[in-house]
């Protein structure tokens, strides 16, 4: 009987120290699970912070394209009113030195007439 009563000591002092390490391992479960749900909930509100700075930044993208866009359109008014300027202050240019030219050959027709003239009545 003593042998009896040992074995169950004995048995149940094994008992005892399987829910010691058990409880142990539970712990530990239960505190690494709370750091990685804290890890999560962290990560998780850091990319709720990218998402709205990438929001935003697309927003300005879109906003200076739109700019971009309007003085684009701006200058390339502006540079064919300077082009057509340019093109007509030319063309004047061209018509006065051709009527330069054909007053200068006017003048040198005349001259000639004159001068034959003035030879015939030689």
């Amino acid at each position: 009987a003593s042998v009896a009563v040992a074995v169950a000591v004995l048995g149940a002092g094994f008992a005892n120290q399987t829910e010691v390490k058990a409880e142990g391992v539970v712990n530990r479960h239960n505190s690494e699970q709370n750091t990685w749900e804290k890890r999560y909930q962290e990560l998780s509100e850091d990319h709720a912070l990218l998402e709205a700075a990438i929001d935003d930044i697309s927003l300005e993208n879109e906003k200076l394209k739109s700019e971009n866009k309007k003085n684009l359109e701006d200058l390339s008014k502006e540079n064919q009113g300077k082009l057509e300027k340019l093109e007509l202050d030319y063309l004047k240019k061209l018509d006065h030195e051709h009527k330069e030219h054909q007053k200068e050959q006017q003048e040198q027709e005349e001259r000639q007439k004159n001068q034959e003239r003035l030879e015939r009545k030689y």
